[in-house]
């Protein structure tokens, strides 16, 4: 179950953890809960797949200039109404 203690924070971390951003402590109290947390582990691993998908399939073309446009307002936009 998603919802016993440690679970929040463990995934709350897993996106550093996979990209190897973790400091040794965090990394190694986070791959503990997932070790011995079935739900935990099997969302780590699915956003682990999701990654390697992602970076097999999203290589090559440049994205579309107005795709950049978009996001590059997007981003502004959040920049500008974050205190």
């Amino acid at each position: 179950m998603i919802d016993k203690p440690g679970c929040m924070e463990a995934l709350k971390e897993v996106e550093r953890l996979l990209d190897g951003e973790l400091e040794a402590e965090l990394r190694i109290k986070v791959e503990k809960h997932l070790s011995g947390c079935s739900p935990c582990m099997d969302r780590a691993e699915f956003r682990r797949h999701l990654k390697v998908m992602i970076s097999e399939k999203c290589t090559g073309d440049a994205p579309p200039p107005a795709l950049l446009i978009r996001v590059r307002a997007i981003i502004e936009e959040r920049d500008v109404s974050s205190p």
